[in-house]
């Protein structure tokens, strides 16, 4: 695919109405390939250009870019390790002691995908309780079952071993070594953000999240575009100079096959690569042969009742890796 091609397919995305606007790059170990913007950041209350500079909101992905990194990098210290269960952390399980890490990692705990706790009358220090309270959707270690609760806990895990926020934690072991010098948990009040639904700009959009202060182990990133290529090209280049190789490719091995998914350790695995998705229409993927795709989108601006990305995504993963 060239350039014009590139550009092509994210404007054909713009006319189509799968988002407002975009950020996208290609690149491999060398550098970056192919990289585009355009259309709008906001359509409300004021119609503002997509920039190559500004914040998006990464919603899931930001399992693997904060949550999922910082556990593998803590792994690697000797802090917490995915064999560890449930009952290690937590006074209380409800019968879910035996519950490990891995398998909060892989989404194969049997915990449900979702519910929300901002509706549930609770307070913020009560969440991981209430998770554990919930009853399981699927009996543990039968099916993968993408579950944001799941990644609530590991958070809490790590904040409770490390004895900080999430977000401390992060930065220190994932952007400050990665040189994503923009990424961060609750953007500060001049950030230059892309709008997610309504007029939602600069605040998590997921409810869980914002519910837990912005800061959580399912969603709450925010980065720009340079952020996701330097993040990307780590990936591309094996987890070199900030994962052991053996961590990386324990990371990236497939624990689920013949389940509905293929799971690494809060990877994504598919046909075009290994990486993972945002509700708020971002995605990042990487092949075998360490090339990376990057999307970044509004897709739910002005609502989230716009279906179109999913097959758009596809198709542009596919095109380009």
């Amino acid at each position: 695919m060239n350039r014009i091609e590139f550009q092509n397919l994210l404007e054909q995305g713009v006319r189509d109405g799968v988002f407002p606007g975009y950020c996208a790059a290609v690149g491999d170990r060398g550098g970056i390939l192919l990289s585009a913007h355009g259309g709008n950041r906001a359509l409300y209350p004021a119609a503002l250009p997509m920039e190559e500079d500004v914040l998006f909101d990464m919603a899931s992905l930001s399992k693997l870019m904060g949550t999922t990194m910082a556990f593998l990098r803590l792994h690697e210290q000797g802090s917490v390790a995915p064999e560890q269960t449930l009952d290690e952390f937590f006074p209380n399980c409800y019968g879910k002691e035996k519950i490990t890490l891995h398998q909060l990692l892989t989404h194969t705990s049997g915990f449900k995908a979702h519910f929300p706790l901002w509706l549930r009358g609770i307070t913020p220090a009560q969440a991981a309780e209430h998770i554990l309270r919930e009853p399981l959707g699927i009996p543990t270690g039968s099916d993968v079952v993408y579950s944001c609760m799941g990644f609530i806990l590991l958070g809490k895990i790590m904040e409770q071993i490390e004895g900080e926020p999430l977000d401390t934690i992060v930065r220190r072991e994932v952007f400050l070594p990665l040189g994503m010098e923009t990424a961060c948990y609750n953007p500060p009040a001049d950030a230059v953000c892309v709008a997610t639904e309504g007029e939602i700009c600069g605040t998590v959009h997921d409810e869980n999240a914002a519910f837990l202060g912005g800061i959580s182990g399912n969603a709450g990133v925010f980065a720009s575009m340079e952020d996701c290529i330097k993040f990307a090209a780590m990936l591309a280049r094996g987890g070199e100079g900030f994962l052991k190789p053996e961590t990386f490719q324990k990371a990236i091995y497939n624990y689920t096959p013949g389940m509905d998914e293929n799971r690494g350790l809060g990877f994504q695995l598919c046909s075009f690569g290994m990486g993972h998705t945002g509700f708020t229409g971002t995605s990042l993927y990487v092949n075998d042969e360490g090339r990376y795709a990057i999307l970044l989108t509004n897709r739910v601006h002005p609502t989230r009742a716009n279906g179109k990305l999913p097959a758009f995504r596809r198709e542009f993963h596919k095109e380009v890796l």
